[in-house]
């Protein structure tokens, strides 16, 4: 049979086959409708050998994360993917990292929750049909600062404006000098508008996934909120 999610990720993903093959291994998930067919067509090749050609290299739209020392990634599903490589690119304090991912495969959200330590705040969207058990989001909650949902987002635009206010106000907090907080103590930061456009221009939102709504929303409002904005979109 087809090798299941659970254990492709458990038996394989997982392992170091640094120095079990002198090639470089692919790792494709079978959770669509083209990667359970490349499983399928792998499985019963028997062993024939097969070429890859690889091209590139391909510019990312992430690349632009160089420029911001602020970042908010929103993903979908397996756009994940990017994301993880600026988290683990800019480690701990170099970037503040915002990560919120919808997805509906527990699997996917089992294996990747680990590489998620070092983000700043994670909103996890699960919308899988097994609903997680308390034991899963226990374990799964392990994971710093991370938080699970069992539904879809109410509202993008609105969690993203709400995280930025939050973090710049805990910025400012902690910039206060100690002997006179009075003097020192900048404006109260309450909404967006209360950000200095400067402190909004240092912030960025990158996305990766399928969905050109998802895009534009976050486009529009990246656009009314003063922040920069990339994406990557999969439509295969």
């Amino acid at each position: 049979e087809r090798v299941k999610p659970s254990n492709f990720i458990g038996e394989e993903a997982r392992r170091d086959l640094t120095n079990m093959y002198n090639t470089s291994q692919v790792f494709i998930f079978p959770a669509g409708d083209w990667s359970s067919r490349v499983s399928e067509e792998v499985r019963t090749g028997g062993n024939t050998l097969r070429s890859c050609w690889v091209k590139g290299p391909f510019t990312s739209p992430y690349f632009v994360a160089k420029n911001y020392s602020k970042l908010v990634l929103v993903a979908s599903g397996i756009g994940i993917t990017p994301a993880l490589g600026v988290i683990g690119q800019y480690p701990g304090n170099s970037r503040t990292k915002v990560l919120i991912w919808s997805l509906r495969c527990a699997d996917m959200l089992k294996f990747f929750a680990p590489s998620l330590k070092d983000v700043h705040v994670g909103l996890v969207f699960y919308t899988g049909k097994k609903k997680l058990t308390n034991e899963e989001l226990r374990e799964l909650g392990k994971e710093a600062n991370i938080h699970i949902y069992q539904k879809r987002p109410d509202d993008l635009a609105d969690t993203i404006s709400s995280l930025v206010v939050a973090l710049e106000q805990e910025f400012a907090l902690s910039q206060t000098n100690g002997d006179n907080p009075i003097k020192d103590a900048s404006p109260p930061i309450s909404s967006i508008a209360d950000i200095d456009s400067k402190l909004r221009q240092s912030w960025c939102v990158l996305y990766c996934g399928g969905s050109t709504k998802i895009k534009s929303i976050l486009k529009e409002s990246a656009k009314k909120i003063g922040v920069g904005f990339q994406s990557e979109l999969f439509d295969w």
